[in-house]
């Protein structure tokens, strides 16, 4: 595989290179890396992750919303005229595999696979039908909207599972993934993978819920650091995907504060926290100089990456013809009785409308 390209949802680069993290630090010893920060404006997930995507700023492509849906003020990942990173890729003639990054569908036909992005509704493309039960629950933001409005206590989430019993869960989610992808490199060759995982995004948004559900009261930030700490535990099996590759990149849209001080009000809901504008690049590959670099923005990205394989993002975003036309065969709306399908290919049973551990 010539590139293996790592999405971390909301990883702030103040937190990632400054906290006390050993096997983060091991990478980071052989890679050049970089605080790559979001536009001032729009520090979050829609416009951030389309810049990447693109090279473009939120002006160009027009996507503005938080979701990246498409509205009076806001394109959409379906109605951008641009190509996309990995549509470039296959103009130069090399194979993508596509997994969970951020409002992406599978309108866009890759000569590979791709399988949707959060929010938008699970549907894939390519080869990877068999491995969709391992891949449907891309976080567990996909399990807290989907759960049944009528079978949740106080129509809430947040009031049936414990903010200890949703991280829990969202960390099977990462374990089955990471297995998914193992199987899904070794049957499915490509030669530039892209994968996304969001536990360090959702963690934040997660204890905003949590202290609504509390009325403001008992804030406490640390599992968000701890997040991190997690994550360092499995960082060694997030970058091995069971096959060998060239250049390895990992980024960020945005990212989260270091700290967090008393919750606030805004737009009539409380907050604890708030997403901060440092994301992360780490790249790291046979021509890559280690080290630490000045601060880049995220419309860089795309550059930065096809210059790892000897690429010109200039030319290539000129003759490359994006393909948003294209629906797929495997797209559909997912029933709401699917949480329960989900939750049981996580190894969770379902007892009485409550979760048992697997």
């Amino acid at each position: 595989m010539k590139l293996f390209f790592l999405g971390l949802d909301g990883c702030a680069a103040q937190i990632m290179y400054e906290r006390e993290l050993p096997n983060v630090r091991k990478l980071l010893d052989r890679c050049s890396f970089q605080a790559c920060m979001a536009e001032e404006a729009f520090p979050y997930t829609g416009p951030s992750w389309t810049n990447i995507y693109t090279g473009m700023t939120a002006e160009h492509h027009g996507v503005t919303d938080l979701w990246g849906r498409e509205g009076e003020n806001s394109n959409s990942y379906d109605s951008i005229p641009d190509p996309m990173i990995w549509e470039m890729l296959n103009q130069a003639g090399l194979s993508t595999g596509v997994i969970h990054m951020p409002v992406s569908t599978a309108s866009r036909k890759v000569d590979g696979y791709i399988v949707s992005g959060f929010p938008n509704e699970i549907a894939h493309d390519g080869p990877v039908g068999e491995l969709m039960p391992l891949l449907a629950a891309r976080d567990i933001s996909d399990l807290i909207r989907l759960t049944p409005r009528d079978r949740v206590l106080d129509n809430s989430w947040y009031r049936r599972y414990s903010l200890e019993e949703s991280l829990d869960i969202m960390r099977t989610i990462v374990e089955w993934k990471i297995k998914a992808l193992r199987i899904l490199s070794k049957t499915r060759p490509v030669d530039c993978l892209f994968v996304q995982y969001s536990f360090l995004d959702r963690v934040g948004h997660l204890l905003n819920q949590y202290l609504r559900v509390c009325d403001g009261e008992d804030w406490d930030y640390s599992p968000v650091l701890e997040t991190y700490d997690w994550m360092d535990g499995i960082m060694g099996e997030l970058v091995d995907i069971g096959v060998d590759y060239d250049n390895l990149v990992i980024v960020s849209d945005h990212g989260w504060p270091a700290e967090a001080g008393k919750p606030y009000i805004f737009d009539g809901k409380v907050f604890g926290a708030w997403h901060s504008h440092d994301g992360v690049l780490m790249m790291s590959g046979p021509d890559v100089e280690a080290g630490r670099k000045e601060m880049c923005m995220n419309h860089d990205v795309a550059a930065k990456t096809l210059a790892l394989l000897g690429l010109e993002y200039s030319q290539l975003v000129q003759t490359t013809v994006a393909k948003p036309a294209h629906v797929a065969a495997g797209a559909k709306k997912p029933d709401a009785n699917q949480v329960e399908e989900r939750l049981r290919a996580l190894g969770y049973g379902i007892c009485r409308g409550y979760l048992t551990p697997p």
